[in-house]
This record gives structure tokens, sequence and C-alpha cells, in this order.
């Protein structure tokens, strides 16, 4: 199936037909203005299951809780990896 090219306005009104076409294979191309956006069908094998988010945000809390190690630059990075 090809690309099919459509305004903003043609999706938001016929947003399930379109949404169909791209779940049959079709590459949607979207444009806003001088913008143009990709809408395609992706697997569900893109997406992260519940082990991983959890990974994800226990990381985010120890960045926000300062337990990391920060590396500003070059020197700082070699450093580091020397200490490994």
């Amino acid at each position: 199936m090809n690309s099919i090219e459509l305004t903003t306005t043609e999706f938001r009104q016929n947003q399930k037909k379109f949404l169909d076409l791209a779940a049959a294979g079709a590459s949607l191309l979207i444009c806003r203005g001088k913008e143009l956006f990709v809408l395609n069908r992706v697997s569900n094998r893109h997406r992260l299951d519940d082990a991983t988010l959890a990974q994800i945000d226990q990381a985010r809390q120890e960045i926000n809780n300062g337990d990391c190690v920060r590396v500003d630059n070059p020197e700082q990075l070699h450093q580091f990896l020397n200490s490994l």
C-alpha cells in the first residue's frame, strides 16, 4: 500500500477511516501548514512491557534523588570509565 497525503482537518474528520488504512499498511502523510507528519502502524513489539517501564521509573527516581553519577565533559567521562 502506498502513502496517503491529507490535512489535519481531513484526518480529524475521518480518523477511523485513516487509522484503518494505516492498520492495513498505508503510510499517512499529514500536512499542517509547512510541517509534515508521518503516521504508520507500529507492532506491539515496539511497546515497552511493565517490567521495563518499572525500571525506567526507578531510574528516574534515582536521578531525582541524586543517586547517580553526573558527567559534564569528556574528561569526567574518561575518569568515570577508568574507575569502573
